[in-house]
């Protein structure tokens, strides 16, 4: 099977049979065993699970306990179980206003590329015009064209009306290398027309008319490996004539100027191995971490006060993902080693799913991301942390994993790998060919929220 970065993500088929064969006897061995090791798990549980309703999100952050598991940390990353699906999402939004609320953060970190954070910071900063309109229209990704993130914005551009400590939005992706090039180009073209020019024809590549028509990862087919390699160099440079330290260091907006040139260059090193001549080789975990790399440095660049990472769980989590035989590196994991405790990283686990997603196959490509969506059923809990949760009767709650008492049973359990059905936007439907990633629960996740059952994202039409 060829490697590519949905079947990477979606784990490589055929795990699900193996375990099968193993055998009805190790099956009940192996749950005895995992219940031994829950049991103090679960004591503890039993007094500091907190109960909340996924039917009304304000909840989740209501009587100050989530907002004291989350004080200390400059930066919350916020996880969502799918890329398709609305309880997760919805929480996502009422914890975001209770931390802007409590004046923990001034800044959203959106897994979205840089034109897409502009678009919807403007709104946010009052520019006129109708926030579903603004999302459906925005140079954002499809899963986040939602109504929880219309309301979200409508609701920060109200509070920005007022506010003593307005809250930006930024996109902190890196799959809009074209886009991000004509804007640091823009901008010099303004201070150095010449000089903007000479650059405009060396990256050629990646600024074009053709190019700029194209979506990303069409664009990194259309170029050479040498291309591309030049477009880095050159990208890097104009980075650094855009720099504090270049000639244009006291001209208004040099420094979102050398951003975006930052991040256009990100997005070809992201994604080196995709060019028209590339091949996929080497440790492909690390090469798929790139971007997760490069999204930590634009959040740490991008925080001044203190910010919310609002993305999937995968890449939300504070330590490394084992997928199959490869280890995935999160923006999570690069936060916590730059920030310890001052990062902090909320996941969602749920029982039951029903979820918008692309039906992809576990054998081969799939479908393509324009192809229509499919809701997948998807009830499945079997040894997953979803089923502490059950242990102790079921429902909408949340437990703060890093308040767990430091004990040998404790510190014997947290050793363990937890499978982790990390679906985004697109997922096998059938769940016992999906493999899983793994996740040692104490060291990825700080907030741990159970949702009973994930229905549909309600998507803008």
């Amino acid at each position: 099977m060829a490697i590519n970065r949905r079947n990477f993500l979606l784990g490589a088929a055929g795990t699900a049979g193996a375990v099968a064969s193993a055998g009805a006897g190790w099956w009940v061995w192996g749950r005895w065993e995992l219940g031994q090791a829950e049991a103090p798990v679960l004591a503890w549980m039993r007094d500091h699970r907190n109960a909340f309703d996924a039917a009304r999100p304000d909840s989740i952050a209501s009587g100050g306990a989530l907002l004291t598991a989350l004080s200390g940390a400059k930066v919350i990353g916020i996880g969502e179980a799918t890329h398709g699906s609305h309880e997760d999402v919805a929480c996502k939004g009422a914890i975001v206003r209770a931390l802007v609320q409590a004046g923990a953060i001034d800044t959203l970190l959106l897994e979205a590329n840089g034109p897409g954070g502009r678009d919807l910071d403007a709104f946010v900063a009052g520019e006129a015009g109708d926030a579903v309109e603004r999302v459906r229209a925005a140079p954002i990704f499809r899963v986040l064209k939602t109504h929880v993130m219309a309301e979200t914005i409508e609701w920060l551009r109200e509070w920005n009306r007022s506010a003593s400590r307005r809250v930006h939005i930024v996109g902190i992706d890196c799959q809009a290398t074209a886009a991000d090039a004509a804007f640091a180009l823009n901008w010099l073209e303004a201070a150095d027309a010449a000089v903007a020019a000479d650059y405009r024809a060396r990256l050629a590549a990646v600024v074009s008319a053709e190019a700029q028509a194209l979506r990303f990862p069409a664009l990194i087919a259309s170029i050479t490996t040498a291309q591309l390699r030049r477009a880095m160099v050159d990208l890097e440079s104009l980075r650094v004539l855009l720099s504090a330290d270049g000639p244009h260091a006291a001209r208004d907006g040099r420094a979102d100027a050398e951003r975006a040139a930052r991040i256009a260059w990100q997005g070809l090193h992201a994604f080196e191995m995709e060019a028209s001549d590339g091949k996929l080789e080497g440790d492909i975990g690390a090469y798929y971490s790139r971007r997760d790399v490069s999204m930590a440095e634009n959040i740490l660049q991008a925080v001044e006060g203190g910010g919310v990472y609002w993305a999937h769980n995968s890449h939300v989590a504070a330590a490394p993902l084992g997928y199959s035989a490869e280890t995935f590196t999160p923006t999570g994991h690069h936060l916590r080693q730059a920030l310890g405790a001052a990062y902090k990283a909320v996941l969602f686990e749920y029982s039951s799913a029903r979820f918008t997603a692309v039906s992809a196959s576990p054998i081969g490509g799939g479908e393509k991301a324009t192809d229509p969506t499919a809701t997948i059923d998807w009830s499945y809990r079997g040894g997953r942390l979803a089923g502490l949760f059950h242990a102790l009767g079921g429902g909408d709650a949340w437990v703060d994993l890093a308040a767990l008492p430091n004990t040998p049973e404790i510190t014997t359990w947290a050793a363990r790998d937890y499978p982790m059905r990390t679906a985004g936007w697109n997922a096998v439907p059938w769940v016992d060919l999906q493999a899983t990633n793994s996740v040692k629960p104490v060291a990825a996740i700080d907030v741990l929220v159970h949702i009973e059952a994930l229905t549909p994202a309600r998507a803008l039409g």
